[in-house]
């Protein structure tokens, strides 16, 4: 005796009724949520905090970000006097070009914008699959199920990579190593980074670790700060370290910092569809009455 009630009409009308709110309701909703939690441990700045939400949703980004023991950072800030080096200047003609030219690659590099839209698709596929169970295809409960699984890895895989690799600011195609993007990735993070070429002799680390439906990413960073050297010693710090305990080595500073990306709370509720599966079979169009002694043409 199976222990699944009947296939039923009701039960088919409550399967997609179910399944088109928890779409919308979702469409509604934050995607990803972005925390990041940031601390200057060594250096003039410390020990500034800085705190930032990021929430993102089917269209925009939203972010806030508080400092909290800043009268630090703004002295350091202030104290700070660092000139970039001039490179080959470029003739007035090449400019425009240069600048039309990425312009032109920005929608490109975009991928969470491009994640969204996959995403978007994929739950409507989501709905559509709810009403190909209707008909006695086959396959289509697996279809069902790996189109399900598409969308809860859109939130948990797709929409957190798309915003760290936009973070780290990668191409596709790069033949850079992997650790020149974790150096990226550590070096968005560091607030006191104004400017090219500003840090020098530090070294960078980013750890990932898993986190409910998401991931922490523990990055740090560290180096020698030239807006804080002499702009006599500035070339000289840059060639070469400073020894310890002299003027120029106060410039050193480190921040350490932990970015946790997950899905939205909302998303919980995609779990939900398994159970409505498991408790409400679905009625084929082709073959209204099913006997109960055939478990394997009642589509979960």
């Amino acid at each position: 005796m199976s222990l699944r009630p009947a296939p039923s009409h009701v039960g088919t009308a409550v399967r997609g009724v179910a399944t088109i709110l928890i779409v919308i309701h979702i469409l509604m909703s934050a995607w990803l949520v972005v925390q990041f939690d940031g601390r200057y441990t060594e250096g003039r700045p410390s020990p500034t905090n800085i705190k930032a939400i990021i929430a993102v949703d089917d269209e925009q980004t939203l972010i806030d970000i508080k400092m909290e023991n800043s009268t630090s950072f703004v002295l350091y800030m202030l104290v700070r006097d660092y000139d970039e080096p001039k490179q080959n200047e470029t003739t007035p003609s090449e400019q425009p070009t240069q600048s039309s030219d990425s312009s032109e690659d920005e929608p490109s590099k975009d991928r969470l914008d491009q994640a969204r839209l996959f995403t978007k698709a994929c739950l409507s596929l989501l709905v559509l699959s709810e009403l190909v169970m209707l008909f006695g295809f086959r396959l289509r409960a697996t279809l069902r199920g790996v189109v399900w699984s598409s969308v809860l890895l859109c939130f948990l895989v797709l929409l957190p990579g798309a915003y760290l690799s936009d973070l780290t600011g990668g191409e596709e195609g790069d033949e850079e190593s992997e650790s020149t993007s974790n150096d990226s990735l550590a070096n968005e993070t560091f607030v006191a980074q104004t400017e090219d070429g500003a840090m020098v002799h530090g070294t960078s680390s980013v750890d990932l670790s898993l986190a409910p439906l998401g991931v922490h990413v523990d990055m740090m960073f560290n180096g020698y700060d030239l807006g804080l050297v002499e702009k006599s010693n500035q070339s000289t710090v840059r060639a070469e370290a400073p020894e310890e305990g002299s003027k120029d080595a106060s410039s050193w500073i480190q921040f350490e910092s932990r970015l946790t990306a997950k899905a939205g709370k909302n998303i919980q509720s995609l779990f939900i569809l398994p159970v409505l599966w498991l408790v409400f079979p679905a009625v084929s169009l082709r073959q209204k009455t099913e006997p109960e002694d055939h478990p394997s043409d009642e589509e979960a």
